[in-house]
């Protein structure tokens, strides 16, 4: 048993971003390790800059509960007036004409993650997450949580991540559903599974970004597991948690 932390991450939309250029800012389909970096530093109260390597400690593990869907919103900075009346760039200067980007979110969906490290970092957290110090958003500051982030402190990361409610509508006609997991380490049935892809998106001092490796494999789940959406998921939560 691995003791460990489990976070729940669902908003209208959210994004997850990674190292990127140019006027086209895209999102990966799930959580990335820099973005939860970011959202426990916040939790914390750790300024921009801080020093972070602490949180380098802790394993991610991602369920997809619901994948959602991408969806694309345009965002436009100056722009509309004159140059004179136009705003300030950074090097002083006025912009002519407006600059468009194209910002790319998931629309509806969710992620449990189990989080596990040393007990001491995870106590901390714990207490941070519940009375965050400053407000936590999923990939940017337009998307914030729309659930408590954090659901329990767990002796059992790994069990209670299989065993807990799906944020999603149950099937019409099945009994199982394939849910996709995404793991720092190979399976422990699978020691030598070669990881899925190596993504860049861990992050390092000066907002730099280095590789890991990501396992992504599924899981046969009951179907009675999914418990809806809205308040009827918030019940089954709380179930969940008072049974435990």
């Amino acid at each position: 048993m691995t003791p460990g932390l489990l976070l729940h991450l669902s908003a209208p939309q959210m994004s997850w971003g990674g190292p990127q250029g140019g006027k086209v800012r895209d999102t990966r389909p799930h959580p990335t390790r820099s973005a939860l970096t970011g959202l426990l530093a916040a939790a914390l109260g750790r300024e921009r800059g801080s020093d972070l390597t602490d949180l380098d400690q802790l394993q991610h593990t991602i369920r997809v509960d619901r994948p959602g869907r991408r969806l694309m919103d345009f965002h436009t900075i100056g722009g509309g007036h004159p140059k004179a009346r136009n705003i300030l760039n950074a090097n002083g200067g006025r912009r002519a004409d407006a600059i468009i980007f194209e910002d790319w979110y998931l629309h509806d969906a969710a992620f449990t993650a189990a989080l596990t490290g040393p007990d001491h970092l995870l106590a901390q957290l714990a207490a941070a997450l519940t009375h965050p110090v400053f407000p936590l958003y999923l990939g940017r500051r337009a998307c914030p949580p729309d659930t408590p982030v954090l659901i329990t402190h767990t002796s059992d990361a790994d069990k209670a991540l299989t065993d807990l409610p799906l944020h999603r509508q149950p099937p019409a006609r099945a009994t199982h559903v394939d849910v996709t997991f995404l793991t720092e380490q190979p399976p422990a049935d699978q020691p030598h599974l070669p990881p899925t892809r190596r993504i860049q998106d861990a992050p390092l001092p000066g907002r730099t970004w280095t590789t890991r490796k990501v396992w992504e494999t599924r899981h046969r789940l009951p179907a009675d597991q999914c418990a809806g959406t809205g308040t009827s998921y918030l019940r089954a939560l709380t179930h969940f948690r008072t049974a435990a």
